[in-house]
């Protein structure tokens, strides 16, 4: 029997090209265990689309391909279930011209590369020519992509739309589908083209960008603001370090939200631009940030401030967006005025500090123990106030000190250091959680009610 290796050559290696190493060249039988790859993927073979065999190496393929009609492009995890749920690998969108029921009679090769030209996509990598006349066009991608659930449907979403600009099958539509084996008999046209995947995408959001809302459901006056092309927002959207992606992932989505998108398109180019980080955010976080974007009470979209900051490009707009609703009307107050509160009270004090533990702090201001948390590193990052740590143990204690501008305590060896961030305003935060920012871990211990000095009185609980 034929192995992969002494196969007779042929001019064009189809499998090769689509697969790789996702097919070895020998049954596992005959690997070493050390040897063995966990992307390994299946391939289905079929002549009827029922009834299917399942194939994951070179020589088996190839014995097979001259019995069978039809294949699927893209490999799966398990032999056992054909499905989008069992994708492991992209590997081509291919594309079904059908000639059938009067659709695309008389449509030559050249005819149908210049329809590909026409609606702004790249060249195929190759075309096979199916006996009814029709044809599959493949866009092979320069990587593979794991088939993770965005990923699969961002494929189903640009298989549709271009289907639709070449006058394809829109009904043959999705990863999991079987297309006629190439042969050097019906492969009519081929190249080294390869395509990359944010390419395609990046064609989709160019020619079906949403269109924005012209109605607010708050103000009932809104009109698009083309922030997505201002040059700090294309800055973020070419990724962002590590320590900025939770921030930047919720800017962004107010970002969209302004631009009239719908919830859902967000999400879609939000998992697109997450997956062209260096470090990538799991999947829950992008929908979470999502979520809190377009809930009801959220920002009409995102601050100049935390635009400039995140992307280190100066931004300014003048969009106003909705007022917040007075602070005694809500349920809970923005950083901005937990902020407010502990710089008013500092001022009060005759020294201009107090001391507590921790958690009899975050309750004296009524904040819970996370909110005081993030108010405190803010505060502790804008320079606004110095933290210190005296005692070890149960009779550790926390103090915040206003920092005055010739205040010689600045310097003092107990300060705790925070890495210091550069905000163009010192509170404005448009991220509604509060795991956002790191969280204070020198803020810990208590202090007993006989150690806390007079004029440290702590306020009462706010309403």
């Amino acid at each position: 029997m034929y192995t992969y290796a002494n196969l007779p050559k042929i001019p064009y290696n189809a499998f090769w090209d689509l697969y790789h190493n996702q097919l070895t060249d020998q049954p596992k039988r005959y690997e070493k265990a050390k040897n063995r790859d966990h992307s390994l993927g299946w391939v289905y073979i079929s002549n009827d689309f029922k009834s299917a065999k399942a194939v994951r190496t070179y020589q088996t393929l190839f014995v097979l391909s001259d019995h069978y009609t039809y294949y699927t492009p893209n490999t799966f995890y398990r032999r056992g279930s054909r499905s989008q749920n069992t994708l492991r690998w992209l590997n081509a969108i291919v594309l079904d011209v059908d000639t059938k029921h009067g659709a695309n009679i008389g449509l030559c090769l050249p005819d149908l590369l210049d329809q590909i030209r026409s609606a702004g996509l790249p060249l195929p990598t190759m075309i096979v020519r199916t006996p009814s006349g029709g044809y599959h066009v493949y866009f092979v991608l320069d990587s593979p992509r794991k088939a993770f659930s965005n990923v699969v449907a961002t494929y189903n979403r640009l298989q549709l739309a271009m289907a639709v600009a070449i006058g394809a099958d829109q009904q043959a539509v999705g990863a999991e589908r079987y297309f006629r084996i190439p042969t050097e008999k019906n492969v009519i046209y081929r190249s080294e083209r390869r395509v990359a995947f944010d390419e395609l995408n990046d064609w989709y959001w160019i020619n079906h960008e949403p269109q924005p809302k012209q109605e607010n459901a708050r103000t009932g006056a809104w009109a698009q603001r083309g922030i997505l092309q201002r040059e700090a927002v294309q800055t973020l959207l070419q990724g962002v370090e590590r320590g900025k992606r939770d921030n930047a992932a919720y800017t962004l989505a107010l970002a969209y939200k302004a631009e009239g998108y719908d919830q859902e398109s967000a999400e879609d180019a939000l998992y697109n631009w997450n997956a062209r980080l260096d470090s990538p955010l799991p999947e829950r976080v992008i929908c979470q940030k999502v979520r809190s974007a377009y809930k009801a009470g959220a920002p009409a979209g995102p601050t100049a401030d935390w635009i400039q900051y995140l992307s280190g490009v100066s931004f300014a707009h003048a969009a106003k967006w909705d007022a917040a609703k007075p602070r005694a009307e809500r349920e809970r107050s923005h950083y901005i005025e937990w902020a407010a509160d502990v710089l008013e009270f500092l001022r009060e004090q005759p020294d201009q500090q107090v001391t507590g533990s921790q958690r009899q702090l975050a309750a004296s201001f009524g904040m819970s123990l996370s909110t005081f948390q993030e108010v405190v590193c803010n505060l502790v990052q804008t320079e606004k106030v110095i933290l210190e740590v005296s005692g070890k143990g149960r009779a550790a204690c926390t103090t915040l000190r206003l920092v005055c501008p010739k205040d010689p305590t600045k310097t003092t060896a107990k300060i705790i250091p925070f890495p210091k961030q550069n905000f163009t305003n010192n509170y404005i935060i448009n991220v509604p959680v509060s795991n956002t920012f790191k969280i204070l871990a020198g803020l810990v211990g208590g202090l007993s009610p006989g150690l806390l000095p007079v004029w440290a009185t702590l306020p009462p609980p706010l309403p």
